[in-house]
């Protein structure tokens, strides 16, 4: 109690030497009562007074009697924005750029978890460094019962656009929706997140690049957030829609090219392995989805329509000279080597290829 109360003591003190940084915590919703709650509470934590939480949700997302469980919190930090219909993911997270909201905002997923110190770490980036146009933190990785299964990839404390666009297509950051702060009227002059990508999956990336663009982004060192692994996560969208959204990523990659020959130059040195990774994951999952379910969704038409949309990119996509495709077609193309993978990836769970 009494740290709490230094706490709040020190932060006024700050109210009245300087102006008042506000930030809203944004939480798009469905379901998930259990995780709700655990999120809400590690938001209602924080050692930093000034901000609110918006939860967005719809008409359908009070199944489970999670937003009455909300509203018995009796906590006016939280405003709860319920449609009158259903919503898709794309439509729910596209009303974020409607809203008002204070200066800054996060968004944070449902069954994420702040640490206590979140919005104090990002209120000291912001002083320290009020130029920049994202702010971000470390943050570890947990399962579905809140234990802990690894830290992300480390990060320099600053980055602009080419860095950070460089380390993306390297695959040597680890990014997701949460634990992003920046400015609201940034936000919503972008537009919000790009809600073209189906499952919103890539969208995140595009809107840290076009956001570290308007100057650079700040990481804390230390570890402030918890991302939730579990049967939700985008890494289970089926796999036409991971293509789908793979594709409109390269015409974003495409349309950065335009733009700077600096950022040309990045993607043209590191598209070719972003490229075929992605390449390699998706053929890795469709072995694994038997072909009755796949409608007519092959390897090779999915080659054929990345080759397509990366041949503007210049950056040598051959995917025919990766050896893990070569042996995937082949188990894919016979039969009996097709059911016999099938069978032992249901006893074996670990990437074989």
């Amino acid at each position: 109690m009494l740290d709490k109360i230094l706490s709040i003591n020190i932060y006024l003190v700050l109210a009245m030497s300087s102006k008042i940084i506000q930030f809203s915590i944004i939480i798009p919703f469905k379901s998930g009562k259990k995780y709700l709650l655990e999120c809400l509470h590690s938001v209602l934590a924080q050692d930093y007074p000034y901000y609110n939480v918006i939860i967005l949700a719809d008409n359908t997302s009070n199944a489970d009697n999670a937003l009455n469980e909300v509203a018995a919190l009796q906590n006016n930090k939280i405003s709860i924005l319920q449609s009158n219909e259903p919503l898709n993911i794309l439509q729910n997270w596209g009303r974020i750029k409607e809203i008002d909201k204070y200066e800054y905002m996060t968004l944070l997923g449902y069954d994420d978890v702040l640490e206590k110190t979140f919005l104090s770490t990002i209120h000291q980036l912001i002083q320290q460094s009020p130029e920049a146009s994202l702010y971000h933190t470390h943050f570890k990785y947990i399962n579905s019962e809140t234990e802990y299964i690894k830290n992300c990839q480390p990060l320099p404390y600053q980055l602009n656009v080419s860095e950070y666009l460089s380390l993306a297509l390297q695959q040597n950051i680890d990014i997701m929706a949460t634990g992003y702060v920046f400015k609201s009227s940034d936000y919503d002059a972008l537009g919000g997140i790009p809600t073209q990508y189906p499952n919103l999956i890539y969208a995140d990336l595009q809107l840290w690049i076009a956001l570290t663009k308007k100057s650079h982004l700040v990481v804390a060192p230390s570890v402030q957030f918890s991302f939730r692994i579990h049967a939700s996560t985008t890494k289970t969208s089926p796999n036409k829609i991971l293509l789908d959204a793979f594709l409109i990523f390269l015409n974003y990659l495409y349309q950065l090219k335009q733009e700077s020959t600096i950022l040309a130059s990045i993607i043209e040195k590191n598209g070719k392995r972003f490229t075929e990774n992605t390449t390699k994951e998706i053929a890795h999952r469709l072995l694994r989805t038997p072909k009755k379910l796949r409608e007519g969704f092959t390897i090779d038409t999915m080659i054929e329509k990345i080759e397509n949309a990366s041949s503007l990119l210049h950056i040598d996509y051959a995917p025919s000279q990766i050896k893990s495709i070569r042996i995937a077609k082949l188990i894919e193309g016979n039969e009996l080597l097709n059911t016999l993978f099938l069978f032992f990836k249901k006893i074996y769970k670990k990437p074989i290829l």
